[in-house]
């Protein structure tokens, strides 16, 4: 299958005065066209960093970034915010993680769907033709009444409605890349579900690549074809959705599945402790301090690239010594 996005060694660095913070440490990953990639982890892991960074949208004043991204094989300046508008919101589309903010709320959705529509477009399109796109659209994403909801203010409207209707303004261009920066937080599981369904199917409709993040591990397993686990600015692993799910390989990946709520009487397991801040985060393997699994060597292993399990990646020297002890025959 052909890369539509590939991020080679994408680093991002907080400004600190005279000094940089590392935020986001040289990843590297891929998503395939008509494909789902998911990235998981705890807050504060770099997930929406690492999007915001892909897409040019992070304040030269506070982030210094740097590293390769390709969409369909041409290298886009991700520095060079003109540049970048021309890409954003007909190449590439975002669904913001609140869609309570997202929208003025001094103009109608309509206006909304009016100045995105001639933002992008090459040509400028009457309001009627805009109102005829915007009312498919979102008869598409299951809005009822789309006739009085575009007319109306986002604060007349749910945020399952506005969530709905960023989606479909997502959309309007048929962009090639879907970016999605926890798009079911703050609904509940109703419409967290419909979400799912509608992103699901909009896929299958417009053959759009999407790049997901999220820490419920729900919405992943439903959408992602592959998945890459996050933390302290790091993938722990990466490799296709199923075998990840069924046999995760990193112990912090197996703690944060474990972590997961579930339908029993058993009780909730815990990781120990809290991932690091920006401040705390130094050389080695970043999940150290609260890894049950430890032994010596680990705090300073630190590899160029992960461990090849067949056809997934893992960061972690405890899988690099089991994989090395089989090629070996041990």
């Amino acid at each position: 299958m052909a890369k539509l996005l590939e991020v080679k060694n994408l680093d991002i660095r907080l400004k600190k005065g005279k000094e940089t913070i590392p935020a986001v440490n040289g990843v590297s990953f891929s998503v395939e066209k008509g494909k789902t990639l998911g990235i998981i982890g705890e807050s504060g892991s770099g997930k929406s960093l690492t999007c915001y960074g892909v897409m040019g949208l992070l304040d030269k004043k506070l982030w210094d970034y740097n590293g390769e991204v390709y969409l369909d094989g041409e290298l886009l300046d991700i520095k060079d915010n003109k540049k970048m508008q021309k890409i954003r919101g007909n190449k590439i589309a975002l669904i913001m993680q609140n869609p309570m903010s997202a929208f003025n709320p001094v103009i109608t959705i309509g206006a909304h769907f009016v100045e995105t529509i001639n933002k992008t477009g090459e040509t400028k399109k009457t309001k009627e033709e805009i109102r005829s796109k915007a009312l498919e659209l979102m008869d598409k994403m299951r809005i009822r009444d789309p006739e009085v909801v575009y007319k109306s203010y986002a604060f007349q409207l749910s945020g399952g409605m506005l969530q709905r209707i960023m989606i479909a303004l997502a959309l309007v261009s048929e962009p090639e890349l879907l970016v999605a920066d926890e798009p079911t937080t703050a609904l509940d599981l109703t419409v967290q579900h419909e979400i799912m369904n509608i992103l699901h199917g909009m896929q299958k409709d417009y053959e759009t690549s999407i790049l997901i993040v999220s820490h419920d591990l729900g919405v992943i397993s439903h959408l992602a074809d592959d998945i890459a686990v996050m933390y302290g600015g790091e993938f722990m692993e990466k490799g296709p959705a199923h075998k990840i799910l069924a046999d995760p390989e990193h112990p912090y990946t197996r703690g944060l599945f474990s972590s997961r709520p579930a339908f029993s009487k058993e009780r909730l397991k815990m990781m120990p402790g809290s991932p690091p801040r920006l401040e705390e985060r130094g050389t080695g393997c970043q999940f150290y301090g609260r890894c049950g699994e430890r032994k010596n060597g680990c705090k300073e292993y630190s590899p160029d690239k992960g461990t090849m399990i067949s056809d997934r990646e893992v960061r972690c020297l405890l899988v690099d010594t089991e994989e090395t002890q089989r090629k070996l025959g041990a």
